[in-house]
């Protein structure tokens, strides 16, 4: 008696008694017509081919249905009765007698994926072998029944590509990568994140969040203020984050990204966190301020250092009704010492004075190099008597000041203008150009002196 071995049907047992009567069955088993084999096939739903088993490692195609057809592009006429070897290539061919070997031997029903260049062209195929045993217990012929899977297959690799892109861009990005679900659930990170917070690989692994967490927190310098923007953002989904500062305790400084993810259709599926260590960018931005603030010579502010902080101090003046005073003190014949002494001279006279007027003022006082040999103090919440005490020591400690370079020793002299900020001065500029008249004053009265507003 023939019969078929099957632990798995290709079609539900209903549709399949539907598709396949046991008259057809019997036929199945016994049939040598390949018309007749193929009508019978026919009634399956699903592409579906007969082979025969032969002697010799021989696998005959007998029948291929109509659904068959259309999918691959072969024609039952054309490959009936071929041996697969006849219209595969060696690669294909020794592939497929791969799985009908495997079903011949088992002798039972296999399931397999495949890879196959038909006339229609390449295609990925899941395929249901099922094996027919006679009397003599011998396989002599298998039931294929197959449906295309390209497109999963596709969408699979593609899976696969991004997932490998993204893989690569995590452990190559500079930023510490966190990725979280719509949950907020720990769903990956890169390497660069556990260095950057120092968090253990079994920790992420096991996504303890609460004890990376605690982690993070014994770093920041501000960890309350942390949390708290890290849970609005869970919350406000559509909320994004840009270049927010974040200070640790050991003085490093990072800056944070933060956005939400989206599908195409609107659907929110988790947030994505961005950390890099700034800390070096920002010393170099405050190095980089500094020097644009600073009189490079002299090692004082500017006079853009100087007009800015005059600004601020004349607003918080005006706002609490507090006074200032402003110096201004020029180098007495400046011209002649870089004429008898060179500009080494003169650079070193400048250098001298700057070195004997800082260590005189409070750290509250600015003062700045306003170009050439020109200096200027400002003094907040101090009066007009206050600040001519001061420029009276001032002119006394330039005045034994004994400068030293390669064409000899000199002394120096300044004259000092002085003003007090009044309630009628619309401006800053107003105290300024007061102090500036000041000194001309002094110098007209014959320099190395003191003179007010």
């Amino acid at each position: 008696m023939l019969r078929a071995v099957s632990t798995k049907s290709p079609l539900p047992p209903s549709q399949h008694s539907r598709s396949l009567s046991r008259f057809r069955v019997d036929r199945l088993l016994e049939s040598r017509d390949y018309a007749e084999l193929r009508n019978i096939i026919n009634h399956l739903g699903i592409a579906a081919f007969v082979i025969d088993v032969e002697q010799g490692d021989v696998y005959r195609l007998a029948a291929i249905n109509e659904r068959h057809e259309q999918l691959t592009g072969m024609q039952h006429t054309d490959y009936a009765g071929r041996a697969v070897d006849e219209f595969l290539s060696p690669e294909a061919a020794e592939q497929v007698k791969a799985n009908y070997r495997r079903c011949v031997r088992e002798r039972t029903a296999i399931d397999y994926d495949e890879y196959l260049e038909l006339p229609h062209g390449a295609s990925y195929w899941r395929t249901n072998l099922v094996p027919y045993i006679d009397a003599s217990g011998r396989v002599f012929r298998l039931l294929g029944t197959s449906f295309e899977i390209s497109h999963t297959v596709h969408l699979e690799q593609k899976a696969r590509y991004q997932s490998s892109l993204l893989n690569a861009y995590l452990e190559e990005s500079p930023d510490g990568i966190l990725v979280v679900d719509a949950d907020s659930h720990i769903k990956s990170w890169n390497q660069r994140f556990l260095e950057i917070w120092n968090i253990p690989a079994h920790i992420m692994e096991a996504r303890d969040a609460v004890r990376a967490l605690e982690i993070v927190r014994e770093q920041l310098q501000e960890p309350d203020e942390f949390v708290n923007r890290v849970n609005y953002l869970y919350q406000h989904l559509d909320q994004e984050e840009r270049g927010k500062r974040i200070r640790m305790r050991d003085d490093r400084i990072l800056e944070r990204y933060s956005r939400g993810l989206r599908d195409r259709e609107g659907m929110y599926w988790g947030r994505i966190w961005f950390y890099r260590d700034v800390t070096e960018h920002e010393r170099m931005t405050e190095r980089l301020v500094q020097l644009s603030r600073t009189d490079m010579l002299t090692d004082i502010a500017n006079r853009r250092a100087f007009m800015e902080a005059l600004a601020e101090e004349y607003r918080r003046a005006r706002r609490y009704g507090h006074p200032f005073t402003l110096l201004m003190i020029d180098l007495d014949h400046f011209k002649t010492v870089n004429d008898n002494y060179g500009h080494e001279g003169g650079d070193a006279a400048l250098k001298a004075f700057s070195r004997t007027i800082k260590p005189m003022l409070r750290e509250t006082d600015q003062f700045a190099r306003m170009g050439g040999e020109e200096f200027s103090i400002l003094l907040p919440e101090t009066a007009l008597d206050e600040a001519m005490q001061l420029a009276e020591r001032i002119g006394r400690a330039v005045a034994a000041i004994r400068v030293n370079c390669r064409r000899g020793t000199f002394g120096i002299t300044a004259s000092i203008g002085v003003s007090e900020l009044q309630p009628q001065d619309a401006d800053p500029e107003e105290t300024l150009g007061r102090a500036d008249k000041a000194l001309y004053t002094a110098k007209a009265e014959g320099r190395n002196r003191v003179a007010s507003a």
